[in-house]
């Protein structure tokens, strides 16, 4: 199973990753294994050697496909993977950024089923974001999961530019659906 997920305003993968990761394992018992940057908080020297027990897939940003190769192996095993198929920080509040192409190209190598899931709530960048904006000021913020992205059209099929861009469209538009935002679609033939 693969979770793909929006970034709201600033990286919300501290309070998401955690109420994602519990609520999933909660249900069926299985740890949430997410792909982060190598140097996701304060270096590599601090998160290479905890990745294990933060239940993380590192990028490698001189080899970013390995990080698939281990995202797929935990697929193969049983697992579940979480991605943030924009990337990277998004600061428009009515948009999805433009969607990377790594979950679709772990979909279509794996054939595992793309849970979408969209986050509308407060900005969420730090520790002090989560308890100013829950905390102090009582905000809620809701997470919705929607069904399975059907990329059935795209399996078995020579994987194209054209195919990762259509399948990570189909992605971007189930995650803006549950979370209120224009997905920004690539541009290609078809």
């Amino acid at each position: 199973m693969l979770f793909s997920s929006s970034l709201r305003t600033g990286w919300i993968t501290f309070p998401l990753e955690w109420v994602l990761a519990a609520l999933v394992y909660r249900k069926i018992r299985k740890p949430v294994w997410y792909v982060a940057r190598d140097d996701y908080w304060w270096g590599t020297w601090w998160t290479k050697p905890i990745k294990n027990a933060l239940a993380t897939l590192l990028v490698d940003w001189r080899n970013p496909s390995a990080v698939l190769k281990e995202a797929e192996r935990v697929l193969e095993q049983g697992g579940v993977v979480g991605m943030y198929p924009e990337g990277t920080r998004n600061t428009d509040a009515r948009a999805l950024a433009l969607g990377k192409t790594g979950v679709a190209r772990l979909a279509l190598a794996s054939s595992a089923p793309v849970i979408p899931v969209g986050y509308a709530g407060p900005s969420i960048a730090t520790v002090w974001d989560v308890i100013r904006e829950f905390a102090f000021k009582r905000n809620a913020a809701t997470l919705s999961f929607g069904r399975a992205v059907d990329l059935s059209a795209c399996y078995g099929k020579q994987v194209t530019r054209e195919l990762l861009y259509r399948a990570t469209d189909d992605i971007m538009a189930a995650i803006g659906a549950l979370c209120g935002k224009r997905p920004r679609l690539h541009e290609y033939s078809g």
